[in-house]
């Protein structure tokens, strides 16, 4: 996915009564008389331009349903790029992986586009949000395993890998934040030697699949008993090695730590790597699709470049700070993901 510096001018906040009778119009829903700015999550509420401020994101209720609409975000909003991501959820959905389902306009379309932005409508799906509780990330890691196992396709998928995208994310950290230029330096030097390793273990001739491409615990609801009840957000998603998902999995369910209950990491992160956590999570995952020898061997790499990239995220966001300190802590956590972990998920 294109990694692009965040508009300037991009409002992410409410939607208005302009949106609201354009949406009405082209899906077809009459009762439709207001946003809610909301999620409800058992008796909790959060108000969604607090918990994300990437694009325009709202609750539709419509008669006895309700729908939750979504602006894609700017870095994915090209023709080809949503036509790929609807395609992707389409066929994941109709593969038995639970995917909020698409609700189609008048006129069929996936999406719909107007005053240059582009938007999706879901049906609203209950569910509770992460708790950090070993079931459920368990649950996760089976629907992870069973979303790879579709084999889903998209023509129109772009083909990047983990390694490109940490690059990205290396130039657009070296373009935004110039005073970070020794930072930039030394992870290109550590995605490099990732890069060569896995290449020399075969990562090059791995099998590709839809992969989602953002895949943590704010991007899946859970139910009462901890299963997953739906996988959102593939804004991201693509086909290339799984291998994506499976790093970002890991980092983001048992290694990186966030401030309190938000998407932004905390500026302190653990100092140890959980690895019971990183064996659980994989353990789940591998019962129902197991990782070829050759997958296990480039795992580690994939996680640095991963590792890398998420860093950079943090930076860019200002959930990190850029002091020679917070570097050497990347670099230990990197040396952890890549070599002292690959006992463990080499076997």
């Amino acid at each position: 996915m294109p990694v692009r510096e965040k508009p300037v001018s991009k409002d992410f906040l409410n939607l208005d009564d302009r949106v609201l009778g354009i949406v009405v119009d082209r899906y077809g829903l009459p009762d439709a008389d207001c946003f809610l700015p909301i999620l409800l999550d058992g008796d909790r509420c959060t108000l969604l331009d607090v918990r994300s401020d990437t694009s325009k994101k709202a609750v539709l209720e419509a008669g006895d349903k309700r729908y939750f609409l979504k602006q894609v975000p700017w870095y994915c909003d090209e023709p080809r790029q949503i036509a790929a991501s609807t395609g992707i959820q389409e066929g994941l959905r109709k593969a038995g992986v639970p995917v909020a389902r698409l609700v189609p306009t008048r006129d069929g379309d996936l999406w719909t586009s107007f005053s240059d932005e582009s938007f999706v409508l879901f049906e609203h799906v209950d569910g509770l949000r992460y708790r950090a509780d070993p079931d459920q990330d368990r649950s996760a890691a089976r629907v992870l395993a069973r979303l790879h196992a579709a084999g889903v396709s998209a023509e129109q998928a772009l083909g990047e890998d983990v390694f490109t995208l940490a690059a990205d994310h290396i130039a657009l950290l070296d373009k935004v934040l110039p005073d970070t230029a020794d930072t930039t330096a030394v992870f290109e030097e550590l995605l490099a030697s990732v890069r060569r390793r896995a290449l020399d273990a075969g990562f090059g001739a791995l099998p590709t699949t839809a992969v989602h491409g953002d895949f943590n615990p704010w991007n899946l609801l859970f139910t009462a008993d901890r299963r997953v009840a739906a996988v959102v957000d593939f804004d991201n998603c693509d086909v290339q090695s799984r291998l994506h998902d499976v790093a970002e999995a890991l980092l983001t369910f048992c290694v990186l730590g966030y401030a309190e209950d938000s998407t932004t990491f905390a500026a302190v992160q653990p100092v140890e790597v959980d690895r019971a956590a990183v064996r659980r999570f994989l353990d789940a995952y591998e019962e129902v699709l197991p990782l070829t020898p050759v997958e296990r061997e480039c795992l580690p790499f994939a996680l640095g470049a991963v590792w890398i990239e998420l860093t950079c995220l943090g930076l860019l966001r200002h959930d990190f700070d850029t002091s020679p300190a917070y570097l050497d802590t990347c670099v230990r956590t990197f040396s952890v993901l890549t070599e002292d972990l690959r006992i463990g998920v080499g076997r």
